[in-house]
């Protein structure tokens, strides 16, 4: 992926707009990088007896997401909002997956 342009070097809502769009694909190669994770870490938990949902790790996933929001000066409700639906979606694919087995 070519970089993106600061925001204040955009000239029009078109360039402003592309690197949105461009922002928005590497967002999602991310999720779906993070995804794969997800994946091992079922088969982890499944060799290891694990549950799906561990609630100390959600809050720490949690906190953590919160922190790097508020060193970025991003909100850090909407953050964990996200991360939340994020984790609940882990959960529930890998609960799937270890019921399965």
């Amino acid at each position: 992926m070519t970089e993106l342009t600061k925001p204040d070097d955009c000239k029009s809502m078109e360039e402003l707009r592309h690197q949105i769009d461009k922002l928005d694909i590497k967002i999602v190669e991310l999720l779906a990088t993070r995804s794969k994770f997800i994946d091992r870490a079922t088969d982890l938990k499944s060799i290891n007896g694990m549950p799906a949902r561990i609630p100390d790790r959600i809050e720490s996933v949690v906190s953590n997401a919160r922190e790097a929001a508020q060193e970025l000066d991003l909100d850090s409700d909407l953050v964990e909002k996200i991360w939340r639906i994020l984790i609940e979606w882990s959960i529930q694919r890998e609960a799937e997956i270890i019921r399965e087995e």
